[in-house]
């Protein structure tokens, strides 16, 4: 089975995690799943071939929230797409997401972040 792209889950509740990566893996991508905004961190700077997509909680305990994950990934891979996904508001994505990103909102289905995935590998693709 061919992959459709390597994607880190980075996601302090378990059960939204295991929903999103199980989500994911049935559509055909490699999914790496952290608890924390360390472990996802820890995970971009080893990982070989590098992740296409993350997909991050705004906030997790303990350590760095999705903002400092999502940054430090760009840093690595100027090209990652980032999901960002959280209960607050937008305001606070629309004043510090990165450029080229998308937010889902709380809650959502799996599809939502399946969608999001696919739209951004796909306007990234686009010259």
């Amino acid at each position: 089975m061919n992959s459709r792209g390597r994607v880190l889950i980075a996601e302090d509740q378990a059960l939204i995690a295991a929903l999103i990566e199980a989500t994911l893996d049935e559509e055909g991508y490699l999914v790496t799943t952290v608890h924390s905004g360390a472990d996802a961190i820890a995970a971009l700077g080893g990982s070989a071939p590098p992740f296409d997509v993350l997909v991050t909680d705004i906030r997790m305990e303990p350590g760095p929230d999705g903002w400092t994950v999502a940054t430090a990934a760009r840093e690595a891979r100027p090209e990652i797409a980032v999901v960002y996904m959280t209960g607050d508001s937008m305001a606070a994505w629309r004043a510090r997401g990165v450029a080229g990103s998308v937010l889902l909102a709380k809650p959502f289905v799996p599809e939502q972040v399946l969608a999001a995935i696919a739209g951004l590998l796909e306007g990234r693709a686009d010259p």
